[in-house]
């Protein structure tokens, strides 16, 4: 869309605007309600991205935006805890509200509305699965060689699974040691990518009262 310094407004359409190589598109949208049209059309300009070299020369300038930004996103996180907890939240921690926090927070809202339950299940199923139906058996010193040992040591893999698939739930929080128990069974996997960034990120935030779960790590 762009080649110069001038970089043009186009309408944008969904699913066949795109970005030129190495730029982002940038979106302005606007949307009609019951009472009155759109105020102006949905346009879009394909754009550079923003240089890290940039950053760090303004990061000055920049600090005091950035700490206002994450004062917002602390608001955002009490609000989630105070929500999730039915009103029945009574105060906070340093590390509910920590920058590692607001990081979290900001990484699982990015992603939250891309990732879904089936998503994680697949996932699990491909990663992770295989590879705790071992550490089960080998923690309840079992070797598979029966049904009941295998239906035994599939019901607590699939507690597992059901758990991390919760996790796409935005409304989900695992207590401590439920956080522990994933974080472990993450431990197990290799290549996670993604979905497995984004199962951290909304660990990192979580806090309250969660699923029950047999604890076998």
């Amino acid at each position: 869309m762009s080649i110069s310094n001038r970089h043009p407004l186009n309408v944008f359409v969904s699913g066949k605007s795109e970005p030129m190589t190495g730029q982002r598109l940038a979106k302005i949208g606007y949307k009609s309600s019951k009472t009155a049209p759109a105020r102006f059309p949905s346009v879009c300009a394909s754009v550079p991205m923003i240089d890290r070299a940039d950053v760090d020369a303004k990061m000055e300038r920049l600090i005091p935006h950035v700490i206002r930004m994450l004062e917002d996103v602390q608001d955002s996180v009490i609000r989630s805890l105070y929500e999730s907890s039915d009103g029945s939240l009574g105060s906070v921690s340093d590390a509910d509200i920590s920058v590692d926090a607001c990081i979290g927070f900001l990484e699982a809202q990015k992603n939250g509305g891309r990732i879904s339950g089936e998503l994680i299940a697949a996932w699990f199923d491909a990663h992770l699965s295989d590879v705790l139906t071992i550490v089960v058996a080998e923690k309840l010193g079992y070797d598979l060689s029966t049904p009941e040992q295998e239906d035994t040591v599939s019901k607590n893999v699939n507690a597992y699974r059901a758990l991390l698939v919760s996790i796409a739930g935005n409304k989900t929080r695992l207590n401590t040691a439920q956080i522990s128990g994933v974080r472990k069974v993450l431990s197990f996997g290799s290549d996670l990518g993604e979905i497995g960034e984004y199962v951290e990120s909304r660990l990192k935030v979580m806090e309250g009262k969660g699923m029950d779960l047999i604890d076998l790590l």
